[in-house]
């Protein structure tokens, strides 16, 4: 067993085990077997970090990835680039940006009147959207050797920014170093990763998924941080429509800075009992489907709605998905059995009765449209996580 890659305990208990239908992001033509994928996670009882077992993590090539995050950039954004003004980040400093992805960011930071900018990006697809749009891309996975690399080329970062990578990373120690060493001595790492806390207290299961290595609250993230060399000065939870993030900002370790507080909100006993609270509400959920008029309509079709679908053994109630993504709508989904995804259009042209399944989705006054439409035809709504607040 391999040490907390935070805190470097050893002692680890059983958080979640679930099943994928298939690997995320899956989408097909016609109907197509698939290869299930299991998830493992597993808890420090020193720090509370979760993450994929070990001899269990699912390895992903994020060089094929062509998922973008234009659709993503949350609103708190504008609060990053103003804190870097604040700070005196100059237009000429060198500012890098892990995980670049399409170069969302980065167009910010350029609005912003940053010039000295340069990305590192894994992805060949994404790594040449955002030079299209003028930016310096290093398309390469990020360790300390490339931090080495690009120091010697450019001098230490002003500013690291590094946005929903970290949880994707294997090794997150070599990663983390990386960003310390790039670092300059007066400059600042920008580091934003899910909070599993949000997670954890309301069990909300379908933020787990086979890209996410790692899962971090508070004291993990900052026990991890602390053991790279550098010091978080700064930690803020921040609300993402229905998920929330933690944006930590971070010094290096000889910075004269004190610490910032790091308390998680969940204790152990949420994290011991996560497993058990699902599957109690996993079950009782299946069985007021069971007793639901079909067909059965689940709204989305991404990877929370399909998680969601699989870990709650629902996979194989489900008749169809509603979604008006053109890269999903007239395919098939990976749940216990293909799956027809139809556009909300279809969908409220086509169905006069059922069931709609309200699952883990960030939209809600579009699924309120779909409920208020179909609502006319006496079609059922579920919102299943309104059953965590009613008593058996």
């Amino acid at each position: 067993m391999k040490v907390c890659g935070a805190c470097s305990g050893a002692l680890f208990g059983r958080f979640f085990r679930a099943q994928e239908a298939s690997v995320t992001g899956l989408y097909f033509e016609k109907p197509t077997p698939t290869e299930p994928a299991t998830i493992e996670l597993e808890y420090c009882k020193s720090c509370g970090f979760i993450r994929q077992m070990p001899d269990r993590t699912i390895h992903l090539n994020y060089e094929r990835i062509v998922r973008g995050t234009a659709q993503q950039l949350p609103a708190y954004a504008a609060d990053i680039l103003s804190s870097l003004t604040r700070l005196g980040v100059k237009s000429d400093d060198f500012i890098l940006e892990v995980g670049a992805n399409d170069g969302t960011f980065l167009k910010e930071l350029r609005a912003q009147g940053y010039r000295n900018l340069l990305g590192v990006e894994p992805s060949k697809q994404l790594a040449d959207a955002a030079r299209k749009s003028g930016f310096d891309i290093l398309d390469a996975y990020f360790d300390r050797k490339l931090a080495a690399d690009i120091r010697n080329a450019h001098g230490g970062a002003r500013v690291v920014i590094c946005r929903h990578t970290l949880e994707h990373v294997p090794d997150i120690v070599e990663f983390t170093k990386g960003i310390a060493a790039v670092l300059s001595a007066d400059g600042v790492a920008v580091i934003e990763v899910p909070d599993a806390d949000w997670l954890v207290i309301n069990l909300f299961a379908h933020e787990v998924w086979d890209e996410h290595i790692s899962y971090f609250r508070p004291r993990s993230l900052a026990a991890l941080l602390g053991n790279c060399d550098l010091k978080p000065v700064r930690l803020e939870r921040m609300r993402l429509r229905d998920t929330r993030n933690l944006v930590c900002w971070s010094v290096p370790a000889s910075a004269a800075a004190a610490p910032c507080a790091s308390d998680d909100e969940a204790g152990f006993e949420a994290v011991e009992g996560f497993q058990a609270r699902w599957d109690a509400f996993a079950e009782r959920l299946r069985s007021i489907v069971s007793a639901s008029p079909a067909p059965v309509i689940a709204i989305g079709a991404a990877h929370p709605q399909l998680n969601f679908l699989n870990f709650a053994g629902l996979g194989a109630a489900v008749a169809a998905l509603v979604d008006d993504d053109e890269a999903k709508a007239g395919r098939f989904a990976p749940l216990a059995k293909a799956v027809p995804i139809r556009s909300t259009a279809k969908i409220l042209e086509s169905v006069r009765q059922g069931t709609l399944l309200r699952t883990g989705f960030p939209y809600p006054a579009w699924e309120e449209r779909i409920e208020a439409a179909l609502g006319v035809y006496n079609v059922r709504s579920i919102k299943p996580y309104d059953i965590l607040r009613l008593r058996p």
